[in-house]
């Protein structure tokens, strides 16, 4: 008897065919579920790269256009106050993008005198097309800054 009880056990000490398929099937369920969610991720980074280098864009405009108004002592000829001002911008991926920006002042309960301190809205809205059929799309970024109401000169 003890001779069968040794031959059993060393019959039994592999893997059968039935487990090392199901485990197979197992695996190859895993790693195309890994896939999916792979190809999924590519997909959100190509959809997004576009608005990404939109805001990059527009952050690094709202700060030339903040720097040239001479931290709030003036009007700045960048960016004048209550008119609209635009330019584009040169992208090597092929999308355009434009920019429009338009400094207006915050309503106060009074006319402010020349040479008076005023709060100023700084709004920047950069524009794209993400696709040769897509509508052109939209991102805005506002501030507020502090300027002194210009001194009109007698001309």
């Amino acid at each position: 008897m003890s001779k069968r009880a040794g031959s059993r056990a060393q019959r039994q000490s592999g893997f059968t065919l039935l487990e090392v398929l199901v485990a197979t099937a197992i695996l190859g369920t895993a790693v195309a579920a890994l896939f999916s969610l792979l190809s999924g991720s590519l997909s959100n980074v190509r959809r997004l790269q576009a608005p990404e280098q939109a805001l990059m864009l527009a952050r690094a405009q709202m700060n030339e256009l903040l720097a040239a108004s001479e931290r709030g002592r003036a009007e700045s000829p960048a960016l004048p106050l209550d008119q609209k001002v635009a330019g584009r911008w040169d992208d090597l991926s092929g999308l355009e993008y434009r920019w429009e920006a338009q400094a207006t002042r915050v309503p106060a309960a009074r006319e402010p005198a020349p040479g008076e301190l005023i709060l100023v809205r700084i709004e920047l809205d950069a524009y794209w097309h993400a696709g040769d059929a897509d509508r052109e799309k939209r991102l805005t970024l506002e501030t507020y800054e502090i300027w002194q109401e210009r001194i009109r000169t007698a001309q």
